[in-house]
């Protein structure tokens, strides 16, 4: 534990470095493709023992109304919140795995009242806490100094604080007036319990290319820099069209259009020359400023046109079912975040069991086969190849994609 924080203490600083993140990107390159070589080289559907990582919903419950949340029609399902699995349950479930990384998203985390019971459950069991995403409007200052203690033990890496823009803006996008006040001062809350502790904790904020949001998206590094932030990350607005919706249901063999779950609209009404232009802007301030810039899907330049024209097929792959499970409050098993087919319940079975059972294999022999499905093309997990697809090649609506150009290792 204490040579893990002092690594921890030692590294965090280098990480600011320019030449020390390119170095660490190629390293993480090299491990993601060894681990992924024999999934593509085998093409069974077959993964390892355990996943290497797991995303856990602890809640669906939020306390803010953001239009753009591609869960939101999952959230508040009419008291089914009550079935949040309990921590004892989450023992049994989880495997005892040292190192397995954990990764918690919902809803609102900090609505659950014994998140830090959850959290310190998972940090007994020796894993790694990636990241946790939350809204920054519940973080209290008894809640800032248990998560610097978190990130002290090793065990917390990143919290990630979304915010959508300066002031009134962020209040609009996410639905309730006073939310950015909100945020910002449980961000300030935790920033300062971070400091007096000295904890190697990663905190960003993330935002969203939305309608909303798009004018002032680079005015994203004067909110940074106002709240003591060195780093944003930008979500490219992660969508399907109904038709697309219609395509992957038709290729799973499934109806309920409900097992998709992301913003499904004909047209996002983005002109896809103010977004490069915007992202182009934002990632300069950032450069000039010092704030480091990540975005995820790997929208390059090149490929914008296509991503914010519906219907436009991109080229790509993804593996995130073969190293990483994803779980919901109840125990619910998923095949990924927006393809939420049912593939096992940790409230009767543990996640070892569940991991390679003939449903879960199935589709991702299925994926692998396919490459893509559609409604695979905007989601955050997708790898794209950096060129887009020729005009020819585009007219060929229902054909499998060509051979994937390699592309960089997604961030978790």
């Amino acid at each position: 534990m204490m040579l893990d924080r002092l690594r921890d203490i030692v590294v965090a600083p280098l990480r600011r470095l320019r030449l020390a993140q390119h170095i660490h990107a190629r390293w993480r390159h090299r491990g993601y493709d060894k681990s992924i070589e024999r999934f593509l080289r085998e093409r069974t559907g077959e993964a390892d023992r355990v996943p290497a990582g797991v995303v856990y919903e602890p809640t669906m419950r939020c306390n803010l109304k953001c239009e753009f949340c591609y869960v939101g029609d999952l959230l508040n399902l009419e008291g089914e919140w009550r079935d949040e699995m309990t921590v004892e349950a989450l023992r049994k479930a989880f495997p005892e795995r040292k190192g397995l990384r954990v990764s918690l998203t919902g809803g609102e985390i900090f609505v659950r009242k014994d998140i830090e019971e959850v959290l310190d459950l998972f940090r007994q069991k020796g894993y790694a806490c990636a990241y946790l995403t939350t809204n920054g409007t519940a973080i209290t200052e008894a809640r800032a100094s248990a998560l610097a203690d978190l990130a002290l033990a090793g065990f917390l890496k990143h919290i990630s604080v979304s915010i959508d823009g300066p002031g009134e803006l962020h209040d609009a996008a996410r639905g309730v007036k006073g939310t950015f006040e909100r945020t910002a001062a449980g961000l300030r809350r935790l920033q300062a319990a971070v400091n007096a502790k000295g904890a190697p904790l990663k905190v960003s904020i993330n935002t969203t290319v939305t309608r909303q949001s798009l004018d002032a998206l680079n005015r994203m590094v004067d909110v940074a820099e106002e709240l003591g932030v060195d780093a944003i990350g930008l979500n490219h607005l992660m969508y399907a069209t109904p038709d697309e919706v219609d395509q992957t249901l038709k290729i799973l063999g499934e109806t309920d259009r409900r097992l998709v779950a992301t913003f499904v609209t004909a047209d996002p009404g983005l002109d896809r020359e103010t977004v490069a232009a915007q992202v182009a802007a934002l990632e300069s301030r950032c450069r000039e400023r010092r704030i480091r810039f990540d975005y995820r899907p790997k929208v390059h330049p090149q490929l914008i046109e296509g991503y914010y024209t519906p219907g436009t097929p991109l080229r790509g792959r993804c593996l995130y079912p073969f190293l990483n499970a994803r779980v919901g409050f109840s125990g619910k098993v998923y095949f990924c975040p927006f393809i939420r087919i049912e593939v096992g319940d940790l409230s009767a079975s543990t996640l070892e069991e569940v991991w390679n059972n003939p449903r879960y294999v199935d589709l991702r022999r299925r994926l692998l086969e396919r490459e893509l499905f559609p409604v695979c093309r905007r989601c955050c997990k997708v790898e794209l190849s950096p060129e887009p697809v020729p005009v020819a090649a585009a007219a060929l609506k229902g054909r499998r994609t060509l051979a994937l150009t390699p592309v960089s290792a997604p961030r978790q």
